[in-house]
Order: C-alpha cells, then structure tokens, then sequence
C-alpha cells in the first residue's frame, strides 16, 4: 500500500506555479506520491480522452438516490463494487473482486488557473462536449454527464464534498478538513492485470489486516476529459487489507477497505443495501478503493 507522510507548515502559495512546484512549496522534504505524480501535467499531458475508472463514488449515494430523475445508468462494468461487512475483513475470506482492474486512464490534472476558467456545470454540458470535441450521442458524453451530476448532487447527511479540478484544488480541501498534518495512502497492485476485459478474480485476505484511521478524506478519481476527482469526509472507519488472487497468477493486492458508519440517508435502492440485504443505518458497509482512488488520513 502506498503510504506517504506529510507534515505541512504555514505558508502561502500562488496558486500560479506548477503543480509539482505547488506540492514541494507545501512539503519540501517529501517527494510527491506516484499517484500523484502521475496525474501532473509535468510528468504526461493527457486531455480530452474520458477514462473508463470504476466509479467506487457510487456507492456512498452520491448518485443514486431515491427519485433522482438526472440519475444516469452507466455499463455495468463501470459501476460495479463488492460489498461487505465489517467482521468480513479476517484471514482466509474470499472475495471476488472487479475492483483492481486497471482501466486505461491517462488523464491529467488541469492547471489550477486554467481549470478555474474552465466550464463545470451541466447547464454549459453542450458547451463542454464542444471543448473536447465529444459526440453527444457517445458513451463519453453519458460519463461526462454522470460525473457533472454527481459534483453538484448535494451531499447526503454528514458528508462534506467538493469536486477537486486540479491538484492544488483537491490538496486545499484536504487540508481544510483533516488539518496541516496527513499521509495519503492508496490501493497497490504487486502485479498489475494485464487483461483489462477479465472476468472478476477471486481474493482472499490473508495476515495483516490493519486499521489505519477513523477519520479520513476520500478522493475518488472520475470519468472526464481531465482529472477530476470526488473529494469527501464521511463517517467511516479505513483498513489496509493485504489480498492474494487465488487464479494462480501471483497477483498480491495492498488493498484499502472503507467501512461507512452512518447511511441513514443513503437510498435504499443503493447497490450496498441489495447485495447484504440490510436497510439504511442498521449496519456499517465496506467495500474495497479503487486504485486510482486516494485516502487522505491524518498523521
């Protein structure tokens, strides 16, 4: 698992340098993690191509609520996640898992300046598929729309959210909601799949389940033509779940597991409640973060 700490001090930034140059003005003494490194513009720049990521956001009901007429359904294969319960995280449970896949998604983090002058809102969508020169009738723009609605549903009950466009975006809301002091961690891979179509694998967790924090900031990255990422504070509880797939081909997963604590206001129709066949607020639901997902968590 990726575990990287930071320790920020007071300081003020211009919210014109690069990205890279932004993280170092913060933590000049800690090289920037690879899951972010890879969404800069210094290291690649990819826009306009809308990713394929599973959209583990989903799952908190931040877009698939009760009566949601601009509710959009997306590819199966999109959208699916395993849920579990809490006592589910032991040595020698089984899991089978589409969450590891690794979609193919290069897009890049705008520049802050850019990003803030850059159209976001589904009131300008037709303007935005022009932009990035996507057909309205396409795949690309249904995830284009999805995500759009998905930044401005609002937050369900003791959820603070906020759509991050940019990294300096996305690293102020974090510090504003866990502090000056954090480690960011994510989902690593030993080995990753190189059949991007397979079916899911079977997991099973094996010694070193660990809690790592029951307060944390969860960003998940979005279906769009550059990187945007769903940021939120949710009641939760995390854990690092070491997996090995049991196919044969040697994949070992350093997987984070998020257990939500309080989904009184989730809908019921929520893939969560169906799978477990639990209501709303009668249990906590985990499920496993995506790679491509990052949890920010105090140090």
């Amino acid at each position: 698992m990726a575990n990287t700490h930071l320790s920020l001090v007071g300081c003020h930034v211009q919210a014109s340098l690069p990205a890279t140059d932004y993280w170092v003005s913060l933590w000049p003494n800690t090289p920037m993690p690879k899951a972010l490194r890879d969404l800069t513009q210094s290291v690649r720049r990819s826009y306009g191509k809308v990713g394929e990521n599973k959209i583990d956001v989903d799952v908190y009901g931040a877009a698939n609520r009760d009566n949601d007429p601009t509710s959009l359904k997306l590819d199966d294969a999109v959208i699916n996640v395993t849920f579990f319960f809490e006592h589910d995280l032991r040595p020698g449970k089984y899991f089978y898992l589409e969450e590891f896949t690794d979609y193919s998604d290069d897009s890049t983090f705008l520049p802050d300046a850019v990003a803030k002058t850059t159209p976001f809102s589904t009131t300008r969508f037709s303007e935005i598929l022009n932009r990035f020169n996507i057909d309205p009738e396409s795949n690309d723009a249904a995830a284009v729309k999805y995500t759009l609605q998905i930044c401005e549903n609002p937050a369900v009950r003791g959820e603070d959210k906020f759509c991050a466009t940019s990294l300096e975006s996305l690293l102020g809301f974090t510090v504003s909601k866990l502090g000056k002091k954090i480690r960011v961690l994510s989902t690593v891979m030993e080995k990753e799949t190189q059949n991007q179509n397979q079916n899911q694998k079977q997991f099973r967790v094996v010694e070193g389940v660990e809690k790592v924090g029951d307060k944390a900031v969860a960003c998940h990255k979005l279906n769009y033509p550059y990187a945007v990422f769903y940021c939120h504070k949710v009641a939760t509880r995390a854990y690092s779940v070491p997996l090995v797939a049991n196919d044969g081909d040697g994949t070992k997963v350093q997987a984070l597991a998020v257990c939500h604590t309080d989904t009184i206001k989730w809908s019921r129709k929520n893939l969560a409640f169906q799978q477990l066949n639990v209501k709303p607020g009668t249990v906590p639901v985990c499920h496993f973060l995506a790679t491509h997902t990052l949890l920010w968590l105090p140090n």
